[in-house]
């Protein structure tokens, strides 16, 4: 199963929609994870992104050359196992939520 389908199976309802070269989902109203080609793009929060940035396979989302705050890449291989997904998916919920919470 591809990433894409994983990633279906496991979230919440979502809305689907194509944006960042990929599949992207919303969660309450807000952009909650992407997954392209180059692994998943997760919306983790401002308050949280420094310290995700440690882990191994993880670099921060960079649109049109500036780092966007609050978003990561997380790289697929990191994400073979399901509970590595699982951990991702429900960062990119919660910030989501958080956001919608916020509006």
């Amino acid at each position: 199963m591809d990433l894409v389908d994983r990633v279906r199976d496991a979230l919440p309802p979502a809305e689907e929609r194509q944006m960042f070269g990929g599949t992207a989902f919303m969660v309450s109203g807000a952009l909650a994870c992407s997954v392209s080609r180059r692994g998943l793009l997760v919306r983790v929060g401002a308050e949280h992104q420094d310290e995700l940035l440690e882990e191994d396979g993880v670099a921060p989302m960079v649109m049109g050359g500036r780092v966007s705050r609050g978003w990561v890449h997380v790289d697929p291989r990191v994400l073979d196992e399901e509970p590595a997904l699982g951990r991702w998916l429900e960062r990119g919920v919660a910030a989501a939520r958080a956001v919608s919470r916020g509006r």
